[in-house]
């Protein structure tokens, strides 16, 4: 499932590419996704402007000058892509939407597995699905302090671990689960730890270390892992810079430059697959 850094990655790509473009065509190529498409979709937007592109999690918002907002959601395999759009140019396979501009682009949302969303919200109000949502990981120094104290009060006694915890979008929200790897490596804190055992530097050092990740990864472009893709159809690189997701059984890198030698381990916890080092991660 694409995570944050590969969303901010497709919106900032959308934003650069259809920013102020007015919408005169609409095609829906089925009707339900995750859950159906909006009927009146298609009478709403077109004609209307895109004037302001966001993302909230792993949602992308798209807002119009009719105080209407598009949310999608690319749930396990969705990719968006935009390109000039070709007269009479056929539907790609798995193509369920597609966005015509008057100034020549063409956005294409597809998705394989149809587990993701499109859905549509008045901009005055909030959707249903981001009223509960933790706050966002990346931000300023204001805000890296607010989600500090929004983290203490949240772990103080939370027996669950902190892998799993992380990745609870009601807790924080954007995380998945390559990039909690990740950041629980960087901050040298085991996946395994109970949420309410961390100490005030241990949660500022994962503060540190999903900032530090996931800005990485933005840089990158995100990590390409079966269906991702950027907005304008190429894939991340992200991937190439893990240290210990996918890693089980290879030596931890982390331990190597101390002149130690550590093999990454595997462990499932909620479903999903955890990877850490017992060396450096206590």
């Amino acid at each position: 499932m694409p995570e944050l850094p590969e969303v901010e990655t497709i919106k900032r790509g959308l934003e650069n590419n259809l920013t102020n473009q007015t919408i005169i065509s609409v095609q829906r190529h089925r009707d339900t996704l995750r859950q159906p498409i909006p009927k009146e979709l298609e009478s709403v937007i077109t004609h209307a402007k895109m004037i302001h592109f966001t993302r909230r999690g792993k949602y992308i918002l798209i807002e119009l000058n009719n105080q209407q907002t598009i949310l999608f959601h690319l749930g396990m395999s969705g990719k968006m892509i935009v390109r000039p759009n070709i007269k009479d140019e056929p539907i790609v396979k798995h193509e369920h939407f597609t966005l015509i501009t008057k100034e020549g682009q063409r956005l294409s949302y597809i998705d394989p597995r149809r587990f993701g969303m499109i859905d549509l919200f008045p901009s005055e109000e909030n959707h249903t699905l981001l009223i509960h949502m933790g706050p966002e990981p990346l931000g300023d120094d204001t805000h890296q302090h607010k989600l500090f104290l929004h983290l203490l009060e949240k772990l103080k006694n939370k027996k669950q671990s902190i892998k799993v915890t992380l990745l609870d979008q009601h807790i924080i929200t954007g995380l998945g689960n390559i990039y909690v790897c990740e950041a629980l490596l960087l901050a040298g804190i085991s996946p395994l730890r109970e949420s309410k055992t961390l100490t005030k530097i241990e949660i500022q050092r994962i503060i540190q270390g999903i900032q530090t990740i996931l800005t990485q990864a933005i840089a990158a472009g995100g990590s390409s892992m079966r269906d991702y893709v950027h907005a304008n159809g190429k894939k991340g690189y992200f991937q190439m810079q893990w240290k210990v997701y996918g890693k089980e059984g290879e030596f931890c890198l982390n331990c190597l430059t101390k002149q130690k030698k550590s093999v990454i381990k595997r462990v499932v916890q909620a479903g999903r697959s955890s990877f850490y080092c017992d060396i450096c991660q206590k």
